[in-house]
């Protein structure tokens, strides 16, 4: 199952963020599995990162550390799978925005910039999963930090998506 870079639908709640000059990003990938609640989908994705991931992480706390940023090994953590996530808690490292039958918002706000991250199932074609990724920048540091994560995260993204196809096809 192919992912593939595509917009973000237009019921997504992540629209009602969007400030004009944010980034916005969309990868979507088609599951065998159609009736999946969107919970669980996000924690396939995010929960049992493979090591190359959890590498880049550790030199990004590295890199980040001295100007103050926040490091994902300081944020609070959930691994565990749960039949429910609720708004507040975490999957691994990202807290829980909102919750949704169709779409699971999770996010982080630092002094450098916002992110926020959406898992949204279609409604029309149910087993079809798009992870979408919207960031507004506060500063020069946020906006080279983007620069220079933008093609790693591309890679991350899609991985993450052929991993939940391969688990989930």
């Amino acid at each position: 199952m192919a992912v593939e870079k595509t917009e973000l639908p237009k019921d997504s709640r992540l629209h009602g963020f969007f400030k004009k000059g944010d980034f916005l990003d969309c990868y979507s990938v088609q599951l065998g599995r159609e009736n999946l609640p969107i919970d669980e989908v996000a924690q396939h994705i995010f929960i049992g990162l493979p090591a190359w991931i959890d590498t880049l992480l550790f030199l990004r706390d590295a890199a980040v550390g001295p100007f103050g940023l926040k490091k994902t090994a300081d944020l609070p953590r959930d691994t565990a799978m749960r039949e429910k996530v609720k708004a507040g808690e975490a999957i691994n490292f990202f807290p829980v925005q909102s919750v949704a039958e169709n779409e699971i918002i999770l996010g982080e706000d630092d002094r450098h910039l916002d992110f926020k991250i959406a898992v949204y199932r279609d409604r029309e074609k149910p087993g079809r999963i798009s992870l979408a990724t919207l960031v507004h920048t506060h500063n020069c540091l946020g906006r080279t930090y983007l620069r220079l994560i933008s093609s790693f995260h591309v890679l991350i993204v899609s991985a993450r998506l052929a991993a939940l196809a391969r688990k989930l096809g």
